[in-house]
């Protein structure tokens, strides 16, 4: 069993699930559904949500189990601990990871946004790549079962050659339509070359940070031909959805959204597809993480899956902002958004 450890007790942490859901949305539900994780400690600096995590998952948990604590270096100091998920606000990751990167421990499970720059984030990859760790962003949408099997079925020519891929999803660029970005990557690669993007929004945050602008759209260029549409809060379909065009039929899914394949023009028998069961998409994640350790291939969302959403994510703010085409890696690395998702 792999010790993880839980800093920052808010709503991915463990409050958009209780003990009682199937699928649960959230770490605490996902670590403890994941057969090869042991929730041993959990930091927070607040009494109240400390409270709050032991009365509605203390008992889903085996008694005196978890171990609490006020700070993140406290944790890290206190505990021997395999993994560790970050789950405090966007404009703290920086200074967390630093903490966490500085700990002897063997993977990392870090909320979106990653960083509140590229430069955040270039500086986090490097100081995991140094200790050789993974990083894995959670883009949870992505660990969907179903979607995970698509991805394999469309790879393997479903329908063809993709040509497009269409993604629906408003809000804030990084803290929240960055789920459906890693959701068009997922299925049209994670090799973008440039972006067009259209952003909105303005408001006052505390210095040296700007607004963190929503996305109106993008279109996301890719080495391998592939083009990716992102459309914001007009988009005809709901959030965390995508359409996959292929040269041979399309496939509409999503996150919360049923699964319609055309195939040569025909409808295609979902039952001929295979697609599994539903999980907690933490579970998911947590069992990629630990297969990982265990000799396995990298967890998806790892190194270059995260670098190439959030250059998407990045250049779709500069372009925005400038008014012009993002050419990949983005120049401007020390743009600062207040990412406070």
């Amino acid at each position: 069993m792999y010790r993880v450890g839980i800093i920052g007790l808010g709503s991915i942490a463990s409050r958009y699930s209780t003990p009682d859901d199937a699928y649960p949305y959230c770490h605490a539900g996902g670590i403890r559904l994941c057969d090869t994780t042991q929730l041993v400690a959990v930091a927070d600096m607040s009494p109240e949500r400390q409270a709050d995590f032991k009365s509605t998952w203390g008992p889903g948990f085996p008694d005196n189990s978890i171990n609490y604590y006020e700070s993140d270096t406290q944790m890290l100091e206190s505990e021997k601990l395999d993994i560790v998920a970050v789950c405090v606000r966007g404009p703290h990751h920086f200074q967390v990871m630093q903490n966490v990167l500085r700990a002897d421990i063997k993977a990392i499970f870090l909320e979106k946004p990653a960083g509140c720059s590229l430069e955040e984030v270039d500086t986090m990859t490097a100081g995991a790549d140094a200790k050789g760790i993974p990083i894995v962003v959670d883009y949870t949408r992505h660990w969907g079962p179903h979607l995970i099997r698509l991805q394999e079925l469309i790879k393997d020519g479903l329908i063809g050659e993709v040509q497009s891929v269409i993604g629906y999803c408003g809000g804030g660029v990084l803290s929240f339509s960055i789920h459906t970005t890693d959701m068009i990557c997922q299925f049209a690669g994670y090799d973008p070359i440039s972006v067009t993007g259209y952003v909105e929004g303005s408001g006052d945050v505390p210095e040296p940070y700007e607004y963190e602008p929503a996305i109106v759209g993008s279109t996301i260029h890719f080495e391998s031909g592939v083009i990716g549409f992102h459309v914001g809060k007009h988009g005809v379909r709901g959030g965390f959805s995508v359409d996959i065009l292929g040269s041979d039929g399309i496939v509409q899914t999503g996150f919360y959204s049923s699964t319609t394949v055309h195939q040569g023009g025909k409808l295609v028998d979902n039952a001929t597809l295979d697609l599994p069961e539903n999980a907690s998409p933490f579970k998911v994640a947590y069992k990629q993480i630990t297969d990982y350790l265990d000799g396995g291939s990298p967890p998806d969302c790892s190194r270059d899956d995260y670098t190439a959403v959030n250059e998407i994510g990045f250049a779709t703010i500069e372009s925005g902002i400038t008014g012009k085409t993002i050419n990949l890696p983005c120049q401007n690395r020390k743009r600062l958004i207040f990412a406070n998702g």
